[in-house]
């Protein structure tokens, strides 16, 4: 008599012996581990926030930290309690500098217009800015506005006075008079504006010196592979979504910043945002080239403890592997 049911044949042992090697591999592959990503308020990072908060990107695979400062963003980097973060090219610079092993996965956006220098009162051009105090903030998107633009007016450093002013004291500085122009950015600059202060310079006249970026630590980019795609491929599906849906998009931006929907309107008019393929001409080459002209200036500027190798910056894997 047949001791097995009907349909149920018994297996032969190489058969066993396969199953078992498949159930022990597939044990062995332990699960991707989640991803830590830091972001601050920048408008060019709220479509990765966008993400997360509307359930776009799984909490299972990103968990996204809300960190006050890019300063903090480095620091936690340094001690291991991120994965990676969204900063800017210069703090991507500082960061290997300080022997943290980054690598760009993708472009968020690059200032065109969103990073400006201010005049004050009669100052309308820059050739009045020989022997004016200008207040700048001590990091290298600052140093690198204030270089460009004393190039472009054929001044020295020596012909002007750099003041040191933090961020949050732009407007402050600017309305006392203790500073005769201003190297600040949105949402300051339109405010300062509706003040009577005029534009000297922008980042509009120094394409793509000033870009944001989404970077990781080198040694997630082999075991993480499923949620740093994921994490990428949701910043292009919310870009197409703000593209498509901008009342939904304003309503959710202008509540993470603070701001009211007019003021979202320069804002994002002073920001490029690079959908797929202009990232991967970035990525292909452009970027490393822009990171070493920015070390330079950075260098120049006195903002890196030390030599920095760049080497190779970009990784496009993700970028293309959601096309």
């Amino acid at each position: 008599m047949n001791a097995y049911p009907p349909h149920v044949f018994p297996l032969s042992r190489r058969q066993l012996l396969q199953a078992g090697l498949t159930l022990a591999l597939a044990a062995c592959q332990a699960p991707e581990p989640l991803l830590r990503i830091g972001s601050n308020g920048w408008p060019g990072y709220l479509f990765i926030a966008w993400a997360a908060d509307s359930y776009a990107l799984s909490s299972k695979q990103v968990r996204l930290l809300r960190i006050s400062s890019a300063t903090s963003s480095l620091r936690a980097l340094s001690a291991g309690m991120l994965d990676g973060a969204c900063l800017t090219l210069d703090e991507v610079i500082s960061a290997l500098a300080e022997g943290i092993p980054l690598k760009v996965i993708a472009v968020l956006d690059v200032s065109h217009g969103g990073d400006v220098v201010l005049g004050r009162g009669e100052i309308r051009s820059l050739g009045q800015l020989a022997g004016r105090r200008i207040g700048v903030e001590a990091s290298a998107v600052g140093a690198v506005m204030l270089d460009a633009m004393l190039q472009r007016a054929g001044l020295s450093r020596a012909q002007v006075i750099p003041v040191p002013v933090l961020l949050d004291q732009h407007e402050a500085a600017f309305a006392s008079g203790s500073i005769d122009a201003l190297v600040t950015m949105e949402p300051q600059a339109s405010r300062l504006r509706l003040r009577g202060a005029h534009t000297l310079f922008s980042s509009a006249d120094i394409p793509g010196r000033i870009v944001d970026v989404l970077a990781v630590r080198e040694e997630v980019l082999g075991v993480a592979r499923q949620g740093l795609q994921a994490l990428v491929d949701s910043h292009f599906a919310m870009l197409d979504k703000f593209a498509s849906q901008r009342s939904e998009a304003y309503a959710y931006m202008a509540a993470q910043m603070g701001v009211s929907h007019a003021e979202l309107t320069p804002i994002f008019a002073g920001l490029r945002l690079p959908g797929r393929q202009e990232n991967l001409r970035w990525l292909g080459g452009k970027l490393d080239d822009e990171a070493r002209n920015l070390a330079n200036v950075m260098s120049r500027a006195g903002l890196l403890p030390r030599p920095v190798q760049l080497g190779r910056l970009a990784v496009p894997d993700f970028v293309e592997g959601g096309r």
